[in-house]
């Protein structure tokens, strides 16, 4: 059933679910914000030195033995938006609203029972989205036509799914059991079922198939044609097909069958062709074929802290935090020449991780395993500046790293820097232009980052959250000009997202009747809508 309402009128609630993401309200699925990188040879070029928090060489030099770094951006949920909608959902009422972010209209449609894990479906005809309803263990897969048109259908999943996977075009849907997300779960839940759903409209259907022991991570090839779950006996490769779908081969990683599954780092090709290995404590780079099975492990100068693919799938980034060193590794040509590498020494600084822009023409150096303000801008554009890198200290220690989509800015979220009296803090850094940061110090910790996607990322979003003083808040930022405005939430915000079609950002707050704030971004205009389940709206 679909009830059409405007303004005057509002059903489901935008509940703790939205967008699947926030705080410690946040739901497992959606997709990790940020990335990494790093590279070798070549000159390097002199940056604004000198910090109260961080600064040193390599670990190994000053003799300490520092934690992992840790992947701070893969807790932050992309927001479930298509075209000009926001999505969201309401397990307690069995609902899934479709908010217009131009007319403020909203459509309420009813789901299964429970609807909670929400996931976007790239489609260029249609805006579609899909939701795993977790008392029914079931999926409804919603489509909005050009005309408005609204449609949904039904299809069985298997018990216990609690996040997604969507293949590049939106041919595919899986639904999967992520363990990271349940409460001591048993030795012996393996997770094993996905259910992988045909999305072709007008013959959509959903087979359940069993991958390897406890699913992390499920990725597709560009074509389509695979997707792979990485488990941990490695990798489960499941063949497409209109006709039927299979698993049809498990690809190993490691040749220990002792290998600590939880201490390894598992990257894909786009082209679904390659994964790359890193582990926890060791120094080698594993290249595997998942067409052949076979696996080429390459050494570099110590234990990689961090390795990450560039969008296309061309090359990886490796960092090894012990000799502040970065490494640059054709894929797969590094497998058969490791000649083709190449590696960077940045003296007197301590990195472990790289965040690595869309198009790979930055790497972002920093480390959150000790108290670091320092942030390394390492240029990877191929000519005279290729590995150069300036140095900038962001006077607060540095917890997460966000590239803006064009690599003309990035977003760096801090923590509260010694002698501080603030919560935390955040930076808007130039990563082209040799400009100074803007370091603002937050009354609340900084919870949750949305950037316009390219061509031009022109504005940005920071929430910030603490509820026991209730200080919650949204940052607005206009990256070219540094400029920082700040308005005041009434309700914790549980995420923040940009609807592009729209040219405005959003934040969905924790509140019993549902509360959601637009921000337009070429007016500056702020509009809360509150109280969906009462079937009336607040509009301040």
């Amino acid at each position: 059933m679909i009830r059409a309402t405007a303004l005057g009128l509002m059903g489901a609630a935008l509940s703790v679910f939205l967008l699947n993401c926030g705080a410690d309200d946040g739901a497992a699925g959606g997709a990790p914000m940020g990335g990494m990188g790093g590279s070798m040879g070549g000159s390097t070029a002199g940056g604004t030195g000198g910090s109260s928090t961080g600064g040193g060489g390599g670990l190994a030099d000053a003799g300490i033995d520092a934690p992992p770094e840790k992947e701070v951006e893969s807790s932050f949920r992309s927001p479930v938006a298509t075209g000009k909608y926001v999505w969201a959902a309401n397990p307690e009422s069995g609902r899934v609203a479709l908010v217009d972010a131009v007319t403020y209209d909203v459509k309420i449609a009813e789901a299964g029972h429970g609807p909670t894990y929400l996931a976007a479906i790239p489609d260029g005809n249609t805006n579609a989205a899909i939701v795993l309803n977790v008392k029914s263990h079931d999926a409804t897969l919603f489509r909005v036509a050009a005309d408005g048109a609204f449609s949904q259908k039904t299809l069985k999943t298997h018990t216990g799914a609690n996040a997604w996977a969507v293949s590049p075009g939106g041919k595919w849907a899986i639904a999967w059991t992520d363990a990271s997300a349940m409460q001591s779960p048993d030795p012996t839940d393996g997770f094993q079922d996905v259910t992988v759903i045909d999305l072709a409209a007008g013959t959509e259907t959903a087979k359940i198939l069993s991958v390897g022991y406890r699913p992390a991570r499920i990725g597709f090839a560009s074509d389509e044609t695979r997707a792979f779950a990485v488990t941990e006996p490695g990798i489960s490769v499941i063949d497409l097909a209109a006709d039927g779908s299979s698993v049809s081969a498990l690809v190993k990683v490691t040749d220990d069958p002792l290998d600590n599954p939880a201490a390894r780092d598992v990257t894909l090709t786009p082209d679904g062709d390659w994964a790359l290995v890193r582990r926890d404590g060791s120094p080698s780079v594993s290249f595997v074929s998942l067409k052949s099975g076979t696996r080429t492990d390459l050494p570099l100068s110590g234990n990689v802290t961090d390795l990450d693919l560039s969008e296309d799938g061309k090359r990886a980034v490796a960092v090894v935090r012990d000799t502040s060193e970065v490494f640059v590794l054709p894929v797969p040509g590094a497998a058969s020449d490791p000649n083709s590498v190449d590696k960077q020494a940045i003296a007197g600084e301590l990195f472990g991780s790289v965040a690595l822009s869309t198009d790979a023409s930055v790497a972002l150096l920093y480390t959150n395993a000790v108290a670091s303000d320092h942030l390394t801008i390492l240029k990877l554009v191929p000519g005279a500046d290729y590995l150069s890198h300036r140095t900038v200290a962001l006077k607060a220690p540095v917890s997460a790293v966000f590239p803006a989509p064009d690599a003309q800015h990035a977003i760096v979220l801090q923590k509260t820097a010694a002698g501080s009296t603030k919560a935390g803090a955040f930076s808007v850094v130039s990563t082209v232009a040799q400009l100074s940061p803007k370091i603002l110090g937050t009354d609340a910790a900084p919870n949750a980052v949305a950037i316009q996607p390219a061509p031009k990322s022109e504005h940005a979003l920071v929430t910030v959250r603490d509820d026991l003083k209730k200080v919650f808040g949204v940052y607005r930022i206009k990256l070219s000009t540094q400029q920082v405005d700040f308005d005041k939430l009434a309700s914790p915000p549980l995420a923040t997202g940009i609807v592009a079609a729209a040219n405005k950002g959003y934040v969905a707050q924790l509140h019993p009747e549902g509360r959601i704030t637009f921000i337009d971004f070429a007016s500056g205009e702020v509009r809360t809508l509150t109280g969906f389940e009462l079937g009336a709206k607040v509009v301040e």
